[in-house]
């Protein structure tokens, strides 16, 4: 298994799509080499590969990264071998977890003007996790939450938006400086947790815009059924193709069935059975003589 991303090398680099890491289980081997020599276009590649053949299903369920699993098997019979592809690309949830800044995901990412409804969402999507895991009353929450929409009034009114490119914790804390004294002791440190992990998420959707992927299977034998978007028939390789949209809302599957006759099995077996036949009938004319 080969994994090969090109790129700006800052990119290859951040979290939203992570090559895989060596575990308990396998073992990958990393490289990271430029591909292009120009100083105001540096071109990088980042390829990966799995050290060893692996039968068990591979699945990354960082929040932080891109979700996906991969399955690929091979079942034996006498006469032919099956194999099997599948993979699943889980949704981002754009829809779900972000209806009020679903609009704002298509802007350039240089515009502004998606961070203030991130960080509302981040801010009280991290509240109703805190509440969850510790004791906040109704009172507290409402007062946190008027604190906090003052504070992104203030900003907005003075056109300090910049102030929001700032890491999210920070904001909050600051935000509610003035009602320090009048949460749990342990409350900001606690909820920086909460908001960090969020904000690490949202950061992956949103690098995601701007990147695009293709992945490719080499499958033995004869393709029966695949949902490829491309199959190439000098080497047997499919591709599909998937950028932001194709995963923003909707889970993204890839699949491919194929088969491999032995006809090496096969025709040994037709022989014997021409043998058979030819055995039979000849028993049956010495029987009559």
């Amino acid at each position: 298994m080969n994994y090969t991303s090109i790129g700006d090398k800052d990119d290859l680099l951040d979290s939203d799509f992570v090559h895989p890491k060596t575990n308990e289980k396998h073992e990958w081997i990393t490289s990271l080499n430029k591909k292009s020599e120009s100083k105001s276009n540096e071109v990088w590649e980042k390829e990966t590969i799995l050290s060893s053949p692996t039968k068990s299903k591979l699945i990354f369920t960082n929040s932080s990264n891109l979700q996906y699993d991969i399955d690929i098997s091979k079942s034996s019979f006498i006469f032919w071998d099956t194999y099997s592809f599948n993979s699943n690309i889980k949704n981002l949830e754009i829809d779900v977890k972000y209806p009020e800044i679903d609009r704002y995901l298509n802007v350039n990412e240089d515009d502004l003007s998606w961070l203030v409804p991130a960080k509302k969402y981040i801010f009280s999507e991290s509240i109703k996790i805190y509440r969850t895991q510790n004791e906040l009353n109704e009172i507290t929450v409402d007062r946190i939450s008027n604190q906090i929409d003052s504070y992104i009034s203030y900003v907005e009114e003075k056109e300090y938006e910049k102030e929001f490119s700032r890491k999210s914790s920070d904001i909050f804390k600051d935000a509610l400086s003035s009602m320090k004294k009048r949460l749990p002791e342990n409350f900001f440190f606690e909820i920086t947790l909460i908001i960090d992990e969020l904000e690490m998420e949202f950061k992956k959707n949103t690098d995601l815009m701007l990147d695009s992927f293709t992945f490719s299977v080499a499958i033995p034998g004869e393709l029966r059924s695949t949902n490829a978007s491309l199959v190439s028939d000098s080497d047997n390789t499919l591709y599909w193709s998937f950028e932001f949209s194709d995963i923003a809302t909707n889970h993204f599957n890839m699949y491919a069935h194929s088969i491999v006759i032995n006809n090496l099995v096969l025709q040994l077996f037709f022989i014997l059975i021409v043998l058979f036949f030819i055995g039979f009938i000849w028993k049956k004319r010495l029987k009559k003589e």
